[in-house]
């Protein structure tokens, strides 16, 4: 199997940031994307977690995706970022950065300043759901300094922005510093989401707005990204969203996603064996590991017997293909890895820091991402103008 590589330059979510500044006429040192756009007033980035091209292209063949439902839109295909995961992905999305220039590496990241590997979305240790006080308070001390968030650029113009955001991460420090600028509006389900993105579209001539839904990516871990459950799910939330935009005009809608995912059929739990060759468990996502060895030939001797279907990178390797993107941060070079596990097959590598019974749910996932195959990478680029 062949990977795809991010397509850092002009063809990748992180390149959507400088396409919405470029059409409020502010300028950006960000690349926007490849593909321009009519200017119009009002602006719209609805993501879809999870909704990857593939899984787009698997519901319009089983059927559960009318093909004429996407014939409303034009319809162009993008790359996400690496690793292709959610904590990656939302500061690509909000300031432009790549993953090496914003520092976040992973679902998890090791951050030496706390001397601890963190859940970069909760800001809490792995094991647990209370955050660690020090990154909780001041998220953005452990980040780029150069992240500056998109509705902070579009605040210099007096550009009215709004961000509808799930209930449950509505107040979290990552979505406040994601959304900072813009005012957050929270909602329940996705029938009120879309009702509150159709009612500011009514009530602003000049807005920009921006809606995350996260139900394809809760559905593709539990059932699997083409499954019967995700793709009937991903049909509604199309339907839905064309139903709120009726009548709406001079507007300029893009619908992606942050990353697709692909087939799990096997987890592998990090064991002893390994464990005793790693300076930690290792971090990233569970199709994208970073590790920190003690001895590289004993890791590759231990993949090579036990997970043939794993590509490992040198930390040179992998800076070398960009995956990151083109620059990686110094300050951040302590949160790389030694080696980067990257597997070729629909397989996962798991640390289990609850045990099997704390972990069953994630370790029985029936879909994962993270990594770089075209599953994960591509994501549908849909483009709605009225």
């Amino acid at each position: 199997m062949n990977f795809l590589k991010p397509d850092y330059n002009g063809g990748s979510i992180s390149n959507i940031y400088g396409s919405i500044l470029k059409n409020f006429d502010l300028n950006s040192e960000r690349k926007p994307l490849r593909k321009s756009f009519e200017k119009s007033q009002k602006f719209v980035l609805v993501i879809f977690d999870a909704f990857g091209e593939k899984t787009l292209e698997k519901g319009i063949e089983k059927g559960f995706i009318d093909k004429q439902l996407i014939e409303n839109f034009e319809h162009e295909t993008i790359t996400s970022i690496f690793p292709s995961t959610t904590a990656c992905a939302m500061l690509s999305f909000y300031t432009g950065l790549t993953p090496g220039e914003h520092g976040v590496m992973g679902f998890t990241t090791y951050v030496k300043e706390l001397g601890t590997i963190v859940n970069m979305l909760n800001l809490s240790h792995p094991s647990q759901e209370v955050p660690l006080p020090l990154i909780y308070q001041n998220f953005t001390k452990y980040i780029s300094e150069k992240a500056v968030p998109i509705g902070d650029r579009l605040a210099e113009k007096g550009i009215k922005g709004y961000s509808v955001i799930p209930a449950n991460i509505y107040d979290t420090p990552t979505n406040q510093f994601y959304h900072r600028g813009l005012e957050r509006i929270k909602y329940y389900y996705s029938w009120d989401a879309f009702q509150a993105m159709r009612k500011i579209l009514q009530e602003n001539e000049s807005v920009f707005l921006n809606l995350y839904i996260p139900t394809v990516d809760t559905l593709s871990h539990h059932y699997g990204p083409f499954s019967p459950e995700t793709l009937s799910s991903a049909s509604d939330l199309l339907k839905m969203l064309l139903k709120s935009l009726e009548g709406i005009k001079g507007l300029t809608l893009l619908l992606t996603a942050d990353h697709g995912q692909t087939d799990n059929l096997v987890s592998h739990v990090v064991d002893d064996s390994l464990m005793e060759m790693l300076e930690m468990p290792p971090w990233g996502d569970s199709r994208a590991a970073f590790m920190k060895v003690k001895n590289e030939e004993k890791v590759r001797e231990y993949f090579e017997k036990n997970l043939k279907g794993f590509e490992l990178f040198t930390r040179e390797e992998y800076l070398k293909e960009e995956l990151l993107g083109e620059y990686v941060d110094p300050r951040f070079q302590d949160r790389l890895g030694d080696i980067l596990a990257v597997p070729k097959v629909p397989e996962s590598l798991i640390y289990s820091y609850r045990g099997p019974e704390g972990d069953k749910d994630y370790i029985a996932f029936k879909g994962h991402h993270g990594g770089l195959t075209e599953e994960e990478q591509l994501v549908p680029l849909l483009i709605y103008r009225s």
